[in-house]
Order: structure tokens, then C-alpha cells, then sequence
């Protein structure tokens, strides 16, 4: 079976672009600290996310999420960061103030994809459909990670920007509050689609 590049390169857009749990964090780093000092975060975002490709290429990853009791693990793991996430986005203010607020840096970022649901689907499926089939399985796993890893930067550079532009626009508490109810209501409705 060949390799679908274009195939692939048009799922691991989509995927790393639509929201989710790290868009959604860097989207509130841009909007509390602005777009300087992003890039500790982005690369814990990366390398944490570069592992998890690694490991679905391997085919650990299915057997992990095929296993009903480290699967109900994950599923609560990942409810749990994800509602101190979307509790820690609802606090969006017009006051930006990088003194009083903790700063998510590389750790947070690197550590968060195991217990990131989008992240896992993304993995698995990318690699049950679009991974390269040649001799070298070593190369094949590398390939697949490194492409999708590629298109998942400039995606995140998008979203830090966008919480940076949106910190410029929304001066005022109530609009920034609508905003952090917002984000609340995405991230719940993330968990919710874990158990459904």
C-alpha cells in the first residue's frame, strides 16, 4: 500500500487547526501573555505530541485504548485535566498581567498530550490510515511523525495569535467574561464526548 501524502497532509491540517484542549490552551497563553514567550509551551506542545505519534505508529496506542480498563484510566484522566483546563480558560480577564498569572511552559505542554483525548484520536487515526507501509517500519513511524509534527506548528503559531489579537480587541470585563464562558462551555462539551 503507498502513501497517501496529500491525504495526509489535509487530515493532519484539519486536525491540528479545528479546537481542542491544546489550541484552546494556546489560544488563552496568547490572550493572557501574548504571543512572546509562546515558544516553551509550543514545544512541549510538539515533543509531547511527537511521542504520542511515535507510540500509535508503533501500535502501542491501540492496544492501550483497546484495553477497557486502561482506556476507563485515560477516559478519566482526561476528563479531570480537561475540566481544570476549561475552569483555568473561564478566567479570562481584561487585565493582562503576567505577574499574577502562572505562565503554562514546557512541562504542562509536553505532559498534557497523554491525557489529551483529541490528541490520542488524531495519533491513532493518522497512523491506522495514513501510515507509511515500506520495509522499514522504523522509517515509516519517523515519516509519519515528523509531517504531521511539521504541519502542526504553524497551526499553533495561528492560534497563539489569535488569543494575541483577540487580547487587542476585547478591553472590556463583560466581553471577556462571554469568552471565558465560551471556552467553558467547548471545553465540558470535549468531556462530554469522551464518555459518549
Amino acid at each position: 500500500m503507498g502513501f497517501d501524502i496529500v491525504g495526509y497532509i489535509i487530515f493532519a491540517f484539519v486536525t491540528s487547526i479545528t479546537p481542542g484542549p491544546n489550541n484552546y490552551l494556546l489560544f488563552s497563553y496568547g490572550k493572557r501573555f501574548g504571543y512572546k514567550d509562546s515558544g516553551r509551551l509550543m514545544v512541549g506542545i510538539l515533543l509531547g505530541f511527537f511521542v504520542l505519534l511515535f507510540i500509535a505508529g508503533y501500535g502501542i496506542a491501540q492496544i492501550i485504548t483497546n484495553d477497557p480498563n486502561i482506556g476507563l484510566i485515560l477516559k478519566i484522566l482526561s476528563s479531570v485535566w480537561l475540566f481544570y483546563l476549561a475552569f483555568e480558560l473561564s478566567k479570562l480577564n481584561s487585565e493582562i498581567s503576567t505577574v499574577s498569572a502562572s505562565k503554562a511552559g514546557f512541562y504542562q505542554g509536553f505532559v498534557m498530550q497523554f491525557v489529551n483525548p483529541k490528541a490520542w484520536i488524531m495519533a491513532i487515526s493518522g497512523a491506522s490510515a495514513f501510515l507509511p507501509r515500506t520495509s522499514n517500519v522504523h522509517l515509516n513511524v519517523f515519516v509519519f511523525a515528523v509531517i504531521f509534527g511539521l504541519i502542526g506548528i504553524p497551526c499553533m503559531i495561528c492560534w497563539v495569535l489569535f488569543g494575541d489579537l483577540i487580547s487587542k480587541w476585547l478591553k472590556s470585563e463583560k466581553a471577556n467574561q462571554i469568552l471565558g464562558y465560551t471556552l467553558f462551555i467547548l471545553m465540558v462539551s470535549s468531556i462530554a464526548m469522551i464518555w459518549l
